[in-house]
């Protein structure tokens, strides 16, 4: 080949790198003043383990400007002793207790929010080591548990 067709090609692919490199966006939820999660909750990834059939799902939001953390959890086929947000590192393992939950009412419900939630907090949240725990008197440790992952995305 000769010198300006290498050239010419060189310039091809250094202008089609530059578009490329230009368009990517850096999207995501640490764009987002408001991130939205949500959890699945049963006996599955309780540890230890767990053989109850209740169940239940959580739709959390946070606001990183008032770090405030909503919470929804409903649940069924269980009494809860204790209602608690855990952190785990890593996320599959046993977490401490970062915020107890007041224990629904009969109708298997929570909500509320959590206030001052820590910047650290905010880290794990965004992460996904952050898991709702449902105590019982059966299981003491957690009856049903469910990891808070944030929500599909599309930017």
């Amino acid at each position: 080949m000769k010198k300006p067709m290498k050239r010419f090609l060189l310039l091809m692919t250094g202008v089609a790198m530059l578009g490329l490199v230009s368009s990517c966006k850096e999207k995501g939820p640490q764009e987002d003043d408001v991130v939205k999660f949500h959890a699945t909750i049963n006996s599955q990834p309780a540890i230890p383990k767990s053989s109850s059939t209740a169940q239940g799902t959580g739709v959390f939001e946070y606001n990183k400007v008032s770090r405030e953390l909503k919470y929804n959890i409903s649940y069924q086929n269980v009494t809860p002793t204790a209602i608690t947000i855990n952190a785990a590192n890593p996320s599959w393992q046993i977490g401490g207790v970062v915020y107890t939950l007041p224990v629904g009412s009969a109708a298997g419900q929570v909500s509320g929010s959590v206030t001052n939630v820590s910047i650290g907090d905010q880290t794990s949240l965004i992460l996904g080591a952050m898991y709702v725990n449902i105590t019982s008197k059966t299981y003491p440790y957690g009856e049903i548990r469910g990891q808070i992952t944030i929500d599909q995305v599309t930017y």
